[in-house]
C-alpha cells in the first residue's frame, strides 16, 4: 500500500501546481461572498464611482493576486510533503472543504 501511495505522489508532483490553485479556487469560491460583503460594508456610503473602483480593484487586482499569491504558496508547502503523503493529505484538504461548504450551504 505503502509503494502506491509513493508511485501516486510522485506522479501528482506533475500536477501539484494545478492542484495548488484548485484549492485556492475552492477556498476563494467559499469566502468570496464574505470578502465582498465586508468591502461592500466599507464603502456603502461612498459614492457611485468609489464604489464600482472598489469593486473593480477587488475583484479584478485583488482575487487574482491572492490566486497567485496563494497558489505558489501552497505549491511551495505541497512539495515538502513526503510522495506517501500527498494524496491521502489533498483528499483530506478537499474533504474538509467540502464538509465546509455544506455547513454554510454552499453545496
Amino acid at each position: 500500500m505503502t509503494e502506491l501511495l509513493i508511485d501516486i505522489g510522485q506522479w501528482f508532483r506533475g500536477y501539484q501546481y494545478q492542484t495548488a490553485m484548485a484549492i485556492v479556487a475552492t477556498v476563494l469560491v467559499i469566502f468570496g461572498n464574505d470578502i465582498n460583503n465586508a468591502v461592500r460594508k466599507l464603502v456603502a456610503k461612498q459614492h457611485f464611482i468609489i464604489r464600482c473602483f472598489t469593486f473593480i480593484v477587488v475583484c479584478a487586482f485583488g482575487y487574482g493576486l491572492l490566486t497567485v499569491w496563494l497558489t505558489r504558496l501552497l505549491s511551495q508547502q505541497l512539495s515538502q510533503v513526503p510522495n506517501s503523503y500527498v494524496l491521502p493529505l489533498i483528499v483530506a484538504i478537499f474533504s474538509v472543504l467540502g464538509v465546509y461548504a455544506q455547513k454554510r450551504r454552499h453545496i
